[in-house]
């Protein structure tokens, strides 16, 4: 499945709830956070995501198959759901379907408006260095 399939996916996951704040809500409880955890030793200043409130860190990895790995994880339950959503829609996805591809379901779904300004900003923040970290992978032939 292609990340923009899966983000079709994620968007028709819960565009059924029509309440924005209820559909939000939905997210934070019932995301599946059954993804693995990062290691200790991988949370550390250079995987934290600068300008978040909470402390939200991302590991990229490449995997056996060639695609990246994605991890993502917040002390928040707000931002580990939409963390959850993000390693759903990126993780085992080629580099460039990752590159090319912005998280529209944030917007679609509403979530964007859930959220604080500077969780906003952190989310943005988060997208960034994803994508500078799938390009370096890219760049050094990993």
């Amino acid at each position: 499945m292609t990340v923009v399939e899966r983000q079709e996916q994620i968007i028709g996951d819960y565009a059924p709830i029509e309440d924005p704040y209820e559909r939000f809500q939905v997210i934070v409880e019932t995301v599946t956070t059954d993804r693995a955890a990062i290691s200790e030793a991988n949370r550390c200043e250079a995987n934290l995501v600068p300008g978040c409130v909470s402390r939200v860190y991302l590991v990229v990895s490449r995997l056996e198959s060639g695609n990246c790995s994605v991890q993502i994880e917040s002390y928040s339950p707000a931002l580990d759901a939409i963390a959850a959503l993000f390693c759903r829609l990126y993780h085992d996805a080629p580099d460039q379907e990752i590159i090319d591809t912005e998280p529209i379901f944030l917007q679609r779904l509403g979530v964007d408006r859930q959220l604080t300004p500077t969780r906003r900003r952190g989310l943005s923040n988060l997208r960034q260095m994803l994508v500078e970290r799938v390009r370096s992978l890219s760049e050094l032939g990993l």
